[in-house]
């Protein structure tokens, strides 16, 4: 019986733009335009996600988890940087329909009747989505940021606040330790890489 996650065969007919080490993707994603989407080292995307890469492409950093359920949407680029969690059932959209009733809506218009809103996304670095959140085109959620579950984030987070609502606002303020455990998880990888090498 085959694991849920592809292996490395399968991996490389997908031609990702790039592709890390020791990247898990579930053979129940669904990857558009693959050949637009970058996944750094020891990155996982859990089953049922959807990325759909726009012209600008999606980029994925290492050690980051994309949970179940969740999708990646748009036109413009996503950047989720390393070591961020996309916790379960998320939504990054990079597009957004005009909802003014100056102009149509949806993917079946063409261009010139639709109004949408084209913006980057950027999850920095340690940063969490929490289970259950929309984030909005433009939106950055900053270094160390949280985002509490079931949020709507409308407008960009700052390094390590902590988030929830919807709208999200500030609730709180993350504690930094984690950062030394990465660094110290970062230190351990390269000395095995060293050890194997040699």
């Amino acid at each position: 019986m085959k694991s849920d996650f592809l292996d490395p065969e399968e991996l490389a007919a997908l031609q990702l733009r790039s592709i890390g080490r020791n990247v898990r993707i579930s053979r129940r994603a669904v990857l558009f335009r693959p050949g637009r989407i970058s996944l750094g080292d020891h990155s996982r995307i859990d089953a049922f996600c959807i990325l759909s890469a726009g012209p600008a492409g999606i980029s994925i950093g290492r050690n980051v988890h994309v949970s179940a359920y969740s999708a990646i949407l748009g036109q413009d680029r996503v950047t989720i940087a390393d070591f961020a969690t996309i916790s379960v059932r998320c939504t990054l959209f990079s597009s957004n329909d005009d909802y003014s009733g100056l102009t149509m809506a949806n993917a079946t218009i063409p261009a010139d009747f639709r109004g949408a809103i084209d913006a980057p996304v950027v999850v920095e670095t340690h940063a969490i989505i929490g289970a259950g959140s929309f984030v909005l085109p433009g939106v950055v959620v900053g270094e160390s940021a949280c985002v509490g579950a079931a949020s709507l984030v409308k407008a960009s987070v700052a390094p390590f606040d902590v988030v929830a609502g919807v709208p999200a606002r500030r609730i709180g303020h993350r504690h930094p330790g984690h950062r030394a455990l990465a660094e110290r998880l970062l230190q351990r990888e390269a000395a095995d890489l060293s050890s194997t090498d040699g």
